[in-house]
């Protein structure tokens, strides 16, 4: 896994449960029902690829497929950029896994190299453009070379690519967590979370999934949110209303943090520029530009805890700009999953 953005994925595909919830709703047509999801089986992810690169972080499971053992293996992308050279990384992959299974006497080849299911889960914010078949990327050639040319192609789940709305009909555990991964802003968050925990109490899996759908969504919001007080685990699991008063909570506490501070500023240049027109409206002015300065600070925090160092062009706009636009780039900004997004978010 190459640039891995979040390893709580990782945590949830180490679940039975989560796996046929991610199959039964998301594999390739015609595939899922034809699976037997009493025989899922983890396999090891750690192996050598062909570029000598070792494989630690892949989730790989095995399962029976009308009697024969198919092994699925999930790649998670969540680098911001598209790579249109995941097909090649996907066949070293695949090669990988063959090798391990070949090298430690998991398979006899006598039987045959058993059907690999490539999925690669993609939760980048721009909309995947790439091929996903190898066969694709490989030059014009005479047509007597075509039989020897590679064909391998992966499942693509591009998560952005889900309306919100389409996945609010699924009612389902991970069309939730897709959901609420790519919500808009501070709302759209509180309104997933709400489906989430809708998701998780109605799902068949409830007792086995419950405490880790609600880990993952803990750490992922102590991601997004740096210093949002977060409910405990069993607190969580008797219901959000906590967590979302914690919601409100936090952001008032940053933009008044920022507004204090900004007001400060401002009345003082209010003071002095009041006495030197004698006019009170100074005051006022100065009141009106230091909640502006407040809010742009706040936001500025905001972005430098979850992404690092602002760019100058960034701060730029932040200083430029009104304070209706500085409070939607804080509520894009808890959610974003890079700096950039921030400034120009897309819809689902």
């Amino acid at each position: 896994m190459v640039q891995l953005h979040d390893t709580g994925y990782k945590y949830l595909f180490s679940h039975a449960d989560l796996v046929r919830e991610l199959l039964e709703v998301f594999a390739p047509p015609g595939v899922a029902e034809w699976l037997d999801y009493a025989t899922l089986r983890p396999e090891t992810g750690n192996f050598i690829t062909p570029a000598m690169k070792k494989r630690e972080d892949d989730v790989v499971w095995s399962i029976e497929l009308q009697g024969q053992r198919v092994y699925l293996y999930l790649l998670l992308e969540f680098q911001s950029a598209i790579d249109k050279g995941m097909p090649v990384r996907m066949m070293q992959y695949v090669a990988a896994l063959y090798d391990h299974l070949v090298r430690s006497k998991a398979i006899d080849l006598a039987n045959g190299l058993p059907p690999v299911l490539p999925m690669v889960i993609y939760n980048g914010d721009a909309r995947w453009n790439g091929s996903t078949q190898i066969f694709d990327l490989i030059q014009p050639h005479p047509p007597e070379l075509t039989a020897f040319q590679p064909k391998l192609k992966f499942w693509l789940l591009d998560e952005g690519r889900f309306s919100a709305e389409y996945l609010d009909g699924l009612q389902r555990v991970m069309a939730a967590i897709f959901r609420m991964e790519h919500a808009r802003d501070l709302e759209d968050t509180k309104r997933a979370i709400r489906y989430l925990g809708r998701a998780v109490a109605q799902s068949p899996f409830k007792q086995t999934i419950d405490r880790a759908v609600m880990q993952w969504m803990r750490y992922r919001l102590s991601r997004k949110m740096p210093g949002l007080p977060l409910p405990t685990l069993d607190e969580l699991l008797r219901g959000t209303d906590m967590l979302e008063t914690n919601m409100d909570q936090w952001k008032a506490k940053a933009v008044a943090e920022g507004v204090l501070i900004g007001e400060q500023r401002g009345l003082q240049l209010g003071k002095l520029e009041g006495r030197l027109e004698g006019k009170q409206e100074g005051k006022l002015e100065g009141k009106l530009e230091g909640k502006l300065e407040g809010e742009s600070l706040a936001l500025q925090r905001l972005l430098v805890r979850r992404f690092g160092p602002i760019p100058p062009d960034m701060l730029e706009q932040i200083a430029a700009a009104n304070l209706e636009q500085i409070e939607t780039w804080f509520d894009a900004a808890i959610n974003a999953p890079h700096l950039a997004a921030v400034f120009t978010p897309t819809s689902n």
